[in-house]
């Protein structure tokens, strides 16, 4: 028996050896971006607001665990900050229902900035629930409602029940409709006609694609984008195909009925999308992840795609470049020659045996430069780390010379506050280059979701 004891002692010994040269080579191997050291700004955020939207319900690690860790009179609201020359800029609270379970793209707004519009799919759970056993994906109660608020006095002017499972929204730039991706296969798609800002007579399409096997797991439209043309969108379904969407029109300018052109896999896992300013390229980010919970854990780095989705004929990848861990989120500069790039990395973790995987301690923003008329994508340097945990948001200022970047909590803190930190794009004889601040504007634990109005 002694020696049977022994026996077993040596090979757990030798499990945990191996286990631990495994997790040491994976760190070497899979390095993430190192923090860079900010330098104080030289420019100005230029803008005359930014808003965020903040999610209370749930830390940022539940997505892995199931753990809330609710804070008592926490609520969701739109944070508005105005005087942003200011060390402390002015900011304005709105209680205003939305959600982070979802890609970036809760909240767009009017051509003119003077409305907001927030989608949420998903309610405010009991204070008292202190963890979901499912998890939060499957027991985060429903919603399906759509708020209109005045940008100037904070005001919610307007509510509307949406399709189920709103996942983003996007309005049309002659501010005449709203574009709503919806996550069920029924009707992948909403629209509302906009009479005097607010949104009105709802319209659900149903797209005539093929449901594609992951359907199960990620059903419908999981983000839409309105064309410049406001007569099409480009539309992921299952979070790996896209798809463009044309519209005819009625005498109001608004979607009446929906014509579906070729369908593309990109046999990634895709999270949101923007169209180039002339509506050439479709450009979408893939994470890398699946439909599995691990998959978030294991992925290799994601990518920027820009494809071309033709009014006829098959879509196609024209160009695509590595960027870092997660890229949940990206966003133009206003000349539209500039890609800002939101790595998460693996920050998402929780503490414990898990928080030795690499990209926890830090997540990364990368630059990347856009050709709107060959879709060619360009990375400028390196991705550039910085901390903060589920970083999933980022905008540029009006001249395209700093970046604003949205935390939505502290590492190995559940209940810690969020922070807005900051970027200078710098110019260099090797391209730009990004630099980060040290300034940072504090924010409660839940941004998620940023616009800028210049």
């Amino acid at each position: 028996m002694k020696r049977l004891i022994k026996w077993v002692a040596g090979v757990v010994a030798s499990l945990l050896v191996m286990i631990g040269i495994a997790i040491l080579g994976w760190n070497v191997i899979d390095r993430p971006p190192a923090v860079a050291e900010g330098r104080e700004a030289t420019t100005q955020f230029d803008a005359q607001a930014l808003y965020v939207l903040i999610d209370a319900d749930m830390a940022a690690t539940a997505y892995a665990d199931g753990i809330l860790h609710p804070i008592a009179d926490a609520s969701d609201k739109l944070i508005s900050f105005s005087d942003l020359g200011n060390a402390n800029p002015e900011r304005r609270v709105t209680s205003v229902t939305n959600t982070v379970m979802g890609w970036p793209g809760s909240m767009s707004a009017s051509p003119d900035m003077s409305r907001l519009y927030v989608v949420t799919a998903r309610d405010q759970p009991d204070r008292s629930i202190e963890a979901f056993a499912g998890g939060v994906i499957a027991e985060m109660p429903l919603a399906r409602q759509l708020n209109t608020i005045d940008s100037e006095t904070g005001e919610i002017i307007a509510s509307a029940e949406t399709c189920a499972h709103p996942m983003a929204v996007d309005v049309a730039s002659n501010g005449t409709w709203l574009l709503i991706a919806c996550g069920n296969n029924e009707a992948q798609l909403q629209i509302f006609a906009i009479v005097d800002g607010v949104p009105s007579d709802p319209r659900t399409f149903t797209l005539d694609v093929p449901v594609y096997e992951l359907a199960e797991a990620e059903p419908g439209a999981r983000f839409a984008s309105v064309h410049p043309s406001n007569a099409a969108a480009g539309v992921i379904l299952h979070n790996r195909v896209v798809v463009r969407a044309d519209f005819s029109l009625d005498e109001a300018g608004v979607p009446d009925a929906v014509t579906v052109g070729e369908t593309l896999d990109t046999g990634g896992w895709l999270s949101m999308s923007r169209w180039t300013p002339s509506g050439g390229q479709f450009i979408a980010t893939d994470v890398a992840w699946g439909p599995a919970p691990t998959d978030a854990l294991f992925n290799s780095n994601g990518r920027l795609l820009s494809i071309s989705m033709p009014a006829a004929g098959q879509p196609i990848i024209r160009s695509q470049v590595e960027v870092s861990k997660s890229p949940e989120s990206f966003e133009f500069n206003r000349q539209g020659d500039m890609i800002a790039v939101v790595n998460m990395e693996r920050t998402g973790v929780p503490s414990g045996v898990l928080s030795l995987a690499p990209g926890r301690s830090s997540s990364s923003l990368s630059l990347v430069g856009v050709d709107d008329a060959t879709g060619e994508l360009v990375l400028h340097g390196d991705p550039i780390g910085f901390r903060g945990v589920l970083p999933e948001d980022v905008a540029f200022d009006a001249d395209g010379d700093q970046l604003a970047v949205v935390v939505f909590q502290d590492h190995d803190a559940p209940r810690s506050d969020g922070w807005l930190t900051y970027f200078e794009i710098e110019k260099t004889a090797q391209g730009p280059r990004l630099v980060p601040l040290k300034k940072r504007t504090p924010l409660p634990r839940g941004g998620h979701d940023l616009l800028a109005r210049y």
